[in-house]
């Protein structure tokens, strides 16, 4: 809209001016040659000074800016002097609002002329509404810079042309380039060599027809490093468009570790399927010697009463001891083939030990049912060697520590000679299966106490001590009989077979078993071997 009163008609024509200037956030505004009538304004007064109704604002306008007070003369003469000198006069003043308001704003005043008459151009920006937009754009920039340059992925910027024009951080950590290099190469100098023509042709393809997608889906993609080295990665693309130019956003990541654990699983789940196997083949041999023993033992038990009832006493425990690590095995066979994801290897590993576990103790109580029928047949022979007495009871006493509960610990002494001649694997034996037996039944925190003697005569004591649930007198003379258990330690898992064997290794190895034990202070076993 413009302001024209009649004279305006004939000597300035407003049209061109109103429509360069009617979508400029500036105001503009035409006034005759004294700078005395207002011949047009757009509306940009609204905007910067307020005013909703265009003849108020026309009231309270002067030839320099709405102000409390005119311009004193000298600014004045200066401002004309300088238009006349210069043919403009620039100038930055403080300008009120019509709320009242202060704002800074460039003054631009020139003269111009039209159809042989002079007039006077005005414009006003407001400097302070500017440098909040370049604040604000500033503050864009940095939460760009920030946003691409802090990315925890690497990512590249490519033109149509394959040219890379930015890269962040990570993508020059990655590749190994700086910022310079990278800016002066191709997005193809950064794929093995073998690859780099097809490739050359997929970013033409991209081109003609982008769009947002994972790159090369399905199949092995690989990268190389400044360097020459070649990584494995995936690639996500995005785009878009500035004047026409076509830009190319693409986000890379290394999946070295991620395949590597991968192959990591794959090589697990070939292990644990031969875990299974060898599960499978120990049950099935398990079964078959059970099997073949339990005939065994029918046939013997068939002569007397007392042989009957050991065997229904030994199919009951074996059933019972077999059936509890069986059942971890099974439980946690089914458990680990849930966990298909790299980031379950912790439950994975789990498991495994569990499964281990079982198969240890499975084969344990194999052992002593092996040991046992030795001996029941007279197959144990001993084999006499000489060696340190106190260096390998220290050996078993290490070699049993992983099995202690929590903050237990095994105390050990020796007194006299130290050098014996006797049979060290039975001996192990003996050692092995009293000191599981008072860790076992002892609780947490509890001291093992092992002590052993050479006295000058060649009578070697060795004694075992724990503070554990103790024996109760009326099971005492039934301790060393073949699967007998105390009525206190029944729900711990044992075969009853261990005490029974070590008393027959003792007797085999010329020496005696003694046992002293109170009810919930602990038991103390001793062996005495005249050598």
């Amino acid at each position: 809209m413009i302001v024209q009163p009649s004279v305006m008609a004939k000597s300035f024509d407003a049209s061109m001016l109103r429509a360069w200037s009617a979508f400029s956030d500036e105001f503009i505004a035409v006034w005759d040659d004294k700078g005395t009538e207002l011949l047009y304004f757009n509306d940009s007064f609204t905007k910067l000074f307020g005013y909703q109704d265009r003849d108020e604002f026309k009231n309270s306008y002067v030839f320099l800016c709405p102000r409390e007070n005119d311009l004193d003369k000298n600014l004045s003469k200066l401002m004309f002097d300088n238009i006349k000198r210069h043919g403009n006069w620039t100038e930055e003043v403080l300008l009120r609002k019509q709320s009242g308001e202060v704002f800074l704003g460039r003054l631009d005043i020139g003269k111009f002329s039209y159809d042989g008459q002079g007039f006077y151009l005005q414009r006003i920006i407001d400097i302070d509404a500017q440098r909040i937009s370049s604040a604000n754009l500033y503050k864009e920039v940095k939460k760009f810079e920030a946003l691409f340059q802090f990315a925890t992925l690497p990512i590249l910027l490519v033109n149509n042309h394959g040219g890379i024009i930015l890269a962040n951080k990570q993508a020059k950590e990655l590749f190994g380039y700086s910022s310079e290099e990278l800016i002066n190469i191709k997005v193809e100098d950064l794929i093995p060599d073998r690859f780099r023509g097809s490739h050359e042709h997929h970013r033409n393809r991209y081109d003609q027809k982008p769009e947002n997608r994972p790159m090369g889906k399905g199949l092995q993609l690989s990268a190389k490093k400044k360097s020459g080295e070649e990584f494995p990665v995936e690639i996500s693309l995005g785009h878009y468009k500035v004047d026409e130019e076509q830009f190319v956003i693409a986000f890379v990541i290394d999946i070295t570790k991620r395949l590597e654990s991968e192959n990591a699983l794959r090589a697990q789940k070939e292990e644990l399927e031969k875990v299974n196997e060898q599960i499978e083949k120990l049950n099935e041999e398990l079964e078959l010697k059970v099997e073949q023993r339990t005939r065994e033992l029918s046939d013997a038990l068939s002569k007397e009463r007392e042989l009957s009832d050991l065997k229904s006493r030994f199919v009951s425990m074996a059933s019972h001891e077999f059936r509890t690590p069986l059942s971890t095995i099974l439980s946690s066979v089914s458990l680990i083939a849930k966990y298909t994801q790299a980031e379950d290897q912790d439950k994975r590993d789990k498991h495994i030990m569990r499964i281990r576990s079982s198969v240890n103790n499975l084969t344990d109580i194999l052992n002593e049912f092996l040991s046992l029928g030795k001996i029941e047949e007279g197959k144990i022979q001993q084999h006499v060697s000489e060696f340190n007495v106190k260096e390998q009871l220290q050996l078993m006493i290490q070699e049993i520590q992983p099995i202690l509960k929590k903050e237990q610990e095994i105390s050990f002494n020796h007194n006299g000679c130290v050098h014996v001649k006797m049979d060290l694997s039975l001996l192990r034996n003996i050692m092995i299966n009293l000191i599981s037996n008072a860790i076992k039944f002892s609780s947490d925190g509890a001291t093992i106490w092992a002590e052993s003697e050479l006295n000058g005569s060649g009578m070697l004591t060795i004694q075992v001590k724990d503070q554990g649930l103790g024996i109760p007198d009326e099971d005492k003379k039934h301790l060393f009989e073949r699967f007998f258990r105390g009525k206190n330690v029944t729900n711990i898992q044992g075969t009853g077979l261990g005490l029974h064997i070590v008393s027959k290794y003792v007797e085999l190895m010329g020496g005696r078993i003694e046992v002293e034990s109170e009810l919930n202070k602990g038991t103390l076993f001793t062996l005495k071997f005249n050598l």
